[in-house]
């Protein structure tokens, strides 16, 4: 008896996350796509995190976002892997793996550009280590970090997000700064 509950409750859990990752599709992240999600979180704060696959620290980073997203449905989170759209078998991991986390509501795989060229649309200081993330306040400024996401890393920036005056939440800078 206590098998089939194990095998139902893994199949509701399987075909839960197989109708997550159906119903929120990844983007593709071109060279104009930060311009398009920095517009799209207007006056919100959100993080943005660079990933991929074959990265330890990447994959930690993401539990721990997951973790904070189920304890604040609120936390906005952007997900960019640097898993080319065009390898449909890294698609379909990277798939699985956010959808499990349910991190695919606002995610973005690589598209046709040349790696480099969509690593410089990020931020043209950026070198190509990761986990990169990119922390944005309410007006649009923005602080990038290079290293592991942890708890306390999180919980800090949105304390500060927290704080932040009412007033200021919906101003719009004229420049992000990397």
């Amino acid at each position: 008896m206590k098998l089939k509950k194990r095998v139902a409750s893994l199949l509701v859990a399987f075909f839960g996350v197989a109708g997550l990752a159906q119903a929120h599709p990844i983007k593709p992240f071109e060279p104009a796509s930060l311009e398009q999600i920095v517009a799209s979180h207007h006056g919100k704060p959100f993080l943005l995190l660079v990933w991929s696959m074959d990265c330890e620290f990447c994959q930690a980073s993401l539990d721990v976002l997951a973790k904070a997203r189920a304890a604040d449905p609120t936390l906005d989170i952007v997900t960019v892997t640097t898993a080319p759209m065009s390898d449909p078998v890294l698609s379909g991991q990277v798939r699985t793996r956010l959808a499990s986390l349910r991190l695919l509501d606002d995610a973005w795989s690589y598209g046709n550009e040349a790696p480099e060229r969509l690593r410089y649309a990020v931020d043209p200081a950026w070198r190509g280590e990761k986990p990169r993330s990119y922390w944005y306040d309410a007006t649009g400024k923005r602080s990038a970090y290079s290293g592991l996401i942890n708890p306390a890393r999180l919980a800090q920036w949105q304390l500060v997000q927290a704080k932040m005056p009412a007033g200021d939440r919906g101003k719009k800078r004229t420049s992000i700064q990397p």
